[in-house]
């Protein structure tokens, strides 16, 4: 008897803890789940721009160091080309969601006027910067960067209640004449687009 009175205190002590260890366990795989995707969103945000979801800076210099790599390796050259969208500013002392909606538009007509091979990135509030393939040539440089001027003077301005036009300049560095380090060649590209 009392054996019996023991192995039933054995299974319910036993069925207890299985029901707490699983309470645990959901609970617990619920906080790793979130955890998860709170560190996705962390990664993403450190690594990508918020509003165009274009690569960030940080992004675009480890890609740049990768394509330094390979044209070290092949003894190739590479072209970048900055974007400065110069009245950005302008926009942003009107509204936040205006100054948003402008730079996704310009993100949009940037990414429409470039070839599927390159990188576009977006560096700065007011500007993009884009990492062409080692093997464009410059003679073939001239088509894109016309295309990217004629996307911003075809349609002017953005569909808004506003009449808000772009203004653009262009700056361009080449892998290893203007620069051998990643950081170098995005300045001298972005102080070229200044000038």
């Amino acid at each position: 008897m009392i054996e019996s009175e023991w192995f039933q205190y054995l299974t319910i002590s036993l069925a207890v803890l299985l029901l707490v260890s699983l309470y645990f366990n959901f609970k617990f795989a619920k906080i790793i789940k979130k955890h998860h995707v709170n560190q996705n969103i962390l990664i993403k945000n450190a690594y990508f721009n918020p509003v165009t979801e274009l690569p960030n800076r940080m992004n675009v210099e480890l890609v740049i160091g990768e394509q330094i790599d390979r044209a070290l390796r092949h003894n190739q050259e590479f072209l970048l080309t900055a974007i400065k969208i110069t009245n950005y500013h302008d926009v942003k002392v009107r509204s936040q969601k205006l100054a948003d909606e402008f730079m996704l538009e310009a993100s949009n007509r940037v990414l429409d006027s470039v070839r599927d091979e390159d990188i576009v990135s977006q560096i700065s509030d007011d500007g993009f910067l884009i990492v062409f393939n080692e093997y464009l040539q410059e003679e073939n440089y001239g088509i894109i960067a016309n295309r990217i001027k004629k996307a911003f003077e075809d349609e002017p301005h953005i569909n808004t209640k506003y009449h808000i036009e772009f203004n653009i300049a262009l700056g361009n560095t080449k892998y290893p004449n203007d620069g051998t380090d990643a950081a170098l060649l995005i300045d001298r590209a972005v102080h070229n687009a200044l000038k």
